[in-house]
């Protein structure tokens, strides 16, 4: 049995008849040759290569990050574990599972095997026994892995590494058998990819197991026994910065094995919205481009050193905030019938956005300063800002003209009005900023807005509702 502790190499020459869907096959053929023998590694290099040689973008998913995206294919080519370092909601695990798509759509793995192990050189026990005291070994094909790892205090060393009873195999179990051999998480992700979502949560004691199977691969029992287990997986981890609320520390000999990447908030307000617009969980109701603006630039004034409250944001919101936002007022405008999202589905006092953005950040002292409140006012100078960009965009040689026909309807139910076609200067102007017939009620309402507080000839009497004010009535 002391071979089963020992490396294994199959060749064609000494392999066992391979069986893969009931009929014998020769993995070396061209047909399979791609499918077995490679690392992770080398899976990964090979379609970044293809992705250079023909001009592609490997992780197109992800919005701008240009210069992260050049540190993660510098890192994967050389065969590096990544630590993607960044407060939540940045894109990290996104990042992660982007890298997973360079892996092969699937690969030939010993059937049963409960890590997948590769039919040339095999890592468990079982595997070990079955391709050199088998005359057939079945295969099959599993597709691509990346197993989530969640940071957990309590994670114990079999829940990470697995269960190995070295009594059991003296006793003459089988060593496929539940009872010898356990696979934990991280050898599920045998050729394939292990996301640590939050490294540093994971117990020092088991960082240090970890560190030892990566490095070493080898796993050292609770008794003092050493156990090989030569597993292939690609690294690629996440942690908060050192400040950040509940932030753990990661073990330097585990850091050292990794190369960190900084991943930051959205560079620009478009990228923001790109991010937004790509995530979002409804799909159906049009959110208009000021509405976009408004609410991206609200969540990003949050995250600002310029924001009226940055002294008392203890933690800003992320992209999910704005996600959640654009999913938060295109479903109140579906549930009102509007095709196109209005200053309505903001809710009352702006609640809708409320909701999106209240359990994101967190302020100092909340007996003081509400969070509705720090809503409200980043919202309303957003609002401010757009309505402002809006105005400035009115052609003066029709501004007048604009005015007259406001002062001749007196007052306008932006949900109700229907004849704004037949004032030339007005719908001139609303339809030059519509991308969409849809969007026409909503750019009139914007339109209004703009006006109203750049000007102060409207006043808005309710939402949606707007009256002229420039003449004695």
């Amino acid at each position: 049995m002391d071979y089963i502790f020992e490396e294994v190499r199959i060749k064609r020459s000494n392999a066992p008849r391979f069986v893969l869907n009931g009929e014998e096959v020769d993995i070396w053929d061209k047909e399979l040759i791609d499918y077995h023998s490679k690392s992770v590694s080398e899976y990964v290099r090979e379609k970044l290569l293809e992705f250079e040689k023909r001009g592609l973008d490997p992780f197109e998913e992800i919005i701008g990050k240009e210069k992260e995206k050049e540190m993660v294919k510098t890192a994967l080519m050389s065969g590096s574990n990544i630590l993607f370092k960044g407060k939540k909601g940045y894109g990290k695990t996104t990042f992660s599972k982007a890298i997973s798509k360079l892996l092969p759509d699937k690969i030939l793995a010993i059937k049963g095997c409960r890590i997948h192990d590769d039919p040339t050189q095999p890592t468990c026990f079982s595997c070990k026994k079955k391709l050199l005291e088998e005359d057939e070994v079945e295969l099959v094909f599993v597709p691509k892995k990346w197993i989530r790892i969640a940071g957990d205090p309590m994670m114990t060393t079999r829940q990470l590494i697995g269960g190995i009873s070295l009594q059991k195999i003296k006793e003459g179990y089988e060593l496929d058998h539940p009872e010898v051999f356990t696979p934990g998480r991280i050898l599920k992700a045998h050729r394939g990819i292990a996301y640590f979502d939050e490294l540093g949560s994971i117990p020092s004691a088991l960082q240090t197991l970890l560190h030892e199977l990566l490095e070493e691969r080898q796993v050292t029992t609770p008794e003092g026994d050493i156990v090989p287990m030569k597993i292939d997986t690609l690294v690629i981890a996440s942690t908060n910065p050192a400040n950040y609320k509940g932030v753990s520390d990661i073990k330097e000999p585990l850091l050292d094995r990794m190369e960190q990447i900084d991943i930051g908030p959205p560079e620009s307000i478009e990228h923001e919205i790109a991010i937004g617009l790509r995530n979002m969980a409804l799909d159906g109701s049009i959110i208009p481009e000021w509405h976009l603006k408004i609410i991206a630039s609200a969540v990003r004034c949050m995250r600002s050193s310029n924001c009226r409250y940055s002294a008392r944001i203890e933690v800003e919101p992320s992209c999910r905030a704005t996600i959640k936002a654009f999913d938060h007022v295109a479903a109140s405008a579906m549930r009102n019938g509007r095709k196109a999202v209005m200053f309505a589905d903001y809710g009352r006092d702006f609640a809708n956005l409320s909701l999106a953005l209240k359990s994101r950040f967190e302020v100092d002292y909340e007996e003081e300063l509400s969070k509705d409140e720090v809503v409200r006012e980043v919202v309303n100078d957003a609002i401010d800002t757009v309505c402002g960009e809006i105005y400035a965009a009115i052609p003066r040689s029709i501004f007048g003209g604009m005015m007259e026909e406001l002062s001749e309807i007196g007052e306008i139910n932006v949900y109700s009005e229907n004849g704004i076609e037949k004032y030339k200067n007005l719908w001139a102007f609303v339809s030059s900023i519509c991308r969409r017939r849809e969007e026409v009620s909503s750019a009139l309402e914007i339109t209004l807005e703009s006006v109203a507080r750049c000007t102060g000839l409207l006043e808005r009497r309710e939402v949606g509702v707007y009256e002229y004010l420039a003449y004695d009535r």
